[in-house]
């Protein structure tokens, strides 16, 4: 989302941290957690990456929460740090890693649109359903800025162009703040213009009509088929922007 010359960025801003600032403290999302059931590949895939490319690295969790991804990942990474608007959530964060005294964890309630870290700072950035919340042009420039040479970032996004899904967004507007965007086609060339090789890989849709037996006999094998269907569907260049999420990475030039 570009953001309009008329927009005041500090309101959005607030809004985006008094909502997750009351989501940090009354966390009341178990209606909508039913179905990441149906992109669980995806988040398999993300996290098997991030663990990847943490080993040795300084990395940065963009829109870390409370922080305990940076904590888990910190025993094989030289440094993790996370970022937040949440300054509730951060402060949690921060008691937790005190408690584990963790050394090489740092913790800061930041805006991810203006970062105050140096250039060239981290080899891996990374984060889970933020991209959304911000000005992606403003985002994805900050996170090609503190990336070293070689630096990787990689995120997992929702997107906002099957019809279906954006329906039921808008029956739930309470789950989500009034001005974050799911991705469209233009926020992609964006992240291709960002970087210097970019990738992007598509799940949830057929997979999506499996949720309701999520607790049955015969998930297992509903899901593998429904897997199964969704890559050979995304295989079709337009079929893939019907996705509920995509798994996203690039290489800083």
């Amino acid at each position: 989302m570009s953001v309009a010359p008329s927009e005041n960025i500090t309101e959005r801003l607030e809004r985006e941290r008094d909502f997750h600032n009351a989501r940090f403290e009354h966390d009341d999302r178990d209606a909508q957690l039913k179905y990441y059931d149906a992109i669980a590949d995806c988040f398999r895939d993300y996290w098997a990456r991030v663990g990847q490319l943490s080993v040795g690295a300084d990395i940065l969790e963009y829109g870390c929460a409370y922080g305990d991804n940076a904590m888990r990942l910190a025993a094989t990474a030289r440094s993790a740090t996370g970022i937040d608007i949440s300054d509730v959530a951060i402060e949690r964060g921060r008691a937790w890693a005190r408690q584990k005294s963790l050394a090489n964890v740092r913790l800061e309630a930041m805006n991810a649109e203006a970062m105050s870290f140096p250039d060239n700072s981290f080899d891996l950035v990374f984060g889970s359903g933020i991209i959304h919340h911000l000005d992606v042009d403003r985002a994805f420039g900050e996170i090609a800025r503190v990336l070293r040479p070689g630096g990787r970032a990689v995120f997992v996004e929702p997107l906002g162009l099957n019809p279906l899904i954006e329906f039921y967004r808008r029956l739930t507007p309470h789950a989500r703040t009034p001005d974050e965007h799911p991705l469209v086609k233009r926020d992609f060339r964006s992240f291709d213009a960002a970087f210097g090789a970019t990738s992007c890989k598509f799940y949830g849709l057929t997979t999506l009509a499996a949720v309701p037996f999520r607790r049955t006999a015969i998930k297992a094998p509903l899901f593998a088929l429904t897997r199964a269907v969704d890559r050979t569907l995304f295989a079709l260049p337009a079929v893939k922007w019907w996705a509920w999420y995509s798994l996203m990475e690039a290489e800083a030039a």
